[in-house]
């Protein structure tokens, strides 16, 4: 044990310093740097192979004396640890700019219109070709482009596109209709009976102010007025005219300053409300009344008058008026009644007695002019509903007064018995469209089935907006076009519907001429006035005495 030892201690001793005197003479030997490594440099178009002690890419570039400019890239970072036979390149990133001008080409767009005669064609705007100049930003990797991308785009003259127009006026041809054709046309009104090629002149004043314009059930006699150019403190004045008799000349009723007049559905007898002259704007202030009286033909006197409706305030902006409809007879009501609308409210009232039944209520529309919005009311054939509009709520915030939404609503109507008398009662509140516009005008058909209404193509801005025709079923279902242009052609102003007797056709006034319109949608050009403004159709066939 003792041997083994002393052995172990012995071999301890030598391994001991042969280790250090091996690391003496290392320590002695003329070799490279100590953690020398070997590195490969590629930049610019050059690979060099470099032995270096350098720790990061960073390093090896500053002792290369490469100089980096804004955009280049290193690959490996810039800040990475080096480790031998390590590859660094250096991408020399340079950004230039380029222009460039091009041709704008200038397209062709036809237009239809109504103003031409059908197939003529004219080349009424001759197209131009544009200029626009384009900036690119061009990269370049090691001189290589690799991309392009286009920092600014400048017209420097607008394409001007050619426009031709195409002819779609149909040639105005006689066409037969059934009862009498009244229409309003520069001031003056007009009559067709039997056939659209039979028209007469009916007034050569050219001072009706279209605020009456009714004619009877029968057809025989239009109910108008007429501005009061010769007279002072006089607003309008009330006129009749017989629509049979060639030459007929008008007749002047004794009443003035007439808001609003229409036949009743006899035919026998007149509702009308007046107004007080004002020398401020508009020149009026409603008396909100109702009167019914019998028109006599001979002298004008307007024979048993009776007032049914006292003189009111007339609710919200009250001074520009009530309008009223007679309801046709129907099932759902004895008494002979009126619909009225003002500008914060529709209703009904009766005439016997002058009651009334509010049957909806809204915020009135804030014009900022001296104009008030007041919705229209058409009665269903049978009596038991009215449709008209209705000033929505606001779409986004606006105070009451000032929302642009008008929804069109149909109400129903009811006369039931209680007690030893009869009530006014509301049956139905419905919405059946929304947004359709303050000038939609609703009515029924003639058979009540459906509704026909006006669309405004700007909603929002519907008190100038251009109108579609659409109709739908009496509950809102199966809406349709009836009448509707090109996108790029005008619309209806305002977008009435006058059927014939028998509700087989109608005519629309489209662009100041009247078109008659079918039940499949196919129209055919009534006028070239070009200032058609109202029309009404009632009344059977009835031969003419003459032109």
């Amino acid at each position: 044990m003792r041997k083994h030892a002393l052995w172990d201690f012995a071999w301890w001793g030598i391994r001991r310093g042969g280790l250090l005197l091996l690391s003496l003479m290392a320590a002695c030997a003329p070799v490279g740097p100590l953690g020398a490594i070997t590195v490969t440099l590629i930049v610019d178009g050059e690979t060099r192979t470099l032995t270096t002690e350098a720790k990061t890419v960073y390093d090896v570039l500053v002792e290369s004396g490469v100089t980096l400019g804004e955009n280049d890239i290193v690959v490996p970072p810039e800040n990475t640890f080096l480790s031998s036979n390590a590859s660094i390149r250096v991408i020399r990133i340079d950004v230039q700019t380029e222009t460039e001008q091009r041709i704008i080409p200038y397209t062709r767009e036809v237009v239809r219109s109504t103003t031409v005669d059908l197939g003529e064609t004219r080349l009424i705007q001759a197209g131009v070709n544009g200029i626009e100049e384009i900036i690119y930003a061009i990269t370049l990797e090691d001189g290589v482009e690799v991309e392009r991308r286009m920092i600014q785009r400048t017209i420097l003259q607008e394409a001007v596109n050619e426009v031709m127009l195409i002819g779609a006026r149909e040639e105005v041809v006689a066409l037969p209709i059934p009862g009498t054709l009244a229409y309003l046309s520069a001031q003056n009104a007009w009559a067709m009976r039997n056939t659209t090629g039979n028209r007469r002149r009916l007034t050569s004043s050219g001072d009706l102010d279209g605020r009456v314009f009714d004619l009877s059930p029968d057809g025989t006699w239009l109910l108008f007025t007429r501005h009061a150019v010769t007279e002072t403190d006089v607003l309008n004045t009330l006129w009749m005219v017989d629509t049979v008799t060639a030459n007929a000349e008008p007749v002047r009723l004794n009443v003035d300053n007439v808001l609003w007049a229409a036949w009743d559905p006899s035919g026998e007898q007149i509702a009308f409300s007046t107004a007080a002259v004002q020398d401020t704007q508009p020149g009026w202030e409603a008396a909100n009344d109702l009167y019914i009286a019998r028109p006599r033909a001979s002298d004008g006197v307007l024979v048993g008058r009776r007032q049914v409706l006292e003189p009111t305030a007339g609710g919200t902006y009250g001074w520009w008026g009530t309008t009223f409809a007679w309801a046709p007879p129907g099932a759902s009501t004895e008494s002979r009644m009126l619909a009225y609308a003002r500008a914060d409210e529709v209703g009904v009232v009766r005439v016997s007695d002058g009651a009334t039944l509010p049957l909806l209520t809204f915020p009135p529309y804030r014009t900022y002019a001296a104009w008030v919005w007041t919705p229209t009311v058409a009665w269903s054939p049978d009596a038991a509903f009215i449709v008209t509009l209705a000033h929505g709520p606001a779409p986004a915030g606006e105070m009451p007064e000032d929302s642009p939404v008008f929804d069109l609503y149909v109400l129903g109507v009811a006369e039931v018995a209680q007690g030893y008398r009869s009530v006014l009662t509301g049956t139905l509140a419905a919405e059946l469209a929304s947004e359709v516009g303050m000038w939609s005008t609703p009515s029924f058909s003639v058979d009540g089935g459906r509704i026909f209404f006006g669309r405004a193509r700007i909603p929002y801005n519907s008190n100038t907006s251009d109108y579609d025709l659409y109709v739908m079923d009496r509950d809102g279902s199966s809406r349709q076009p009836f009448f509707v242009t090109e996108s790029h052609e005008p619309g209806l102003e305002y977008p009435t519907v006058a059927w014939d007797p028998a509700g087989e056709q109608a005519v629309v006034i489209f662009q100041g001429d009247m078109y008659l319109v079918t039940g499949d949608g196919q129209r055919r050009r009534l006028t070239e006035d070009g200032s058609v403004t109202q029309v009404r159709w009632t009344g059977a066939a009835t031969a003419a005495e003459g032109d």
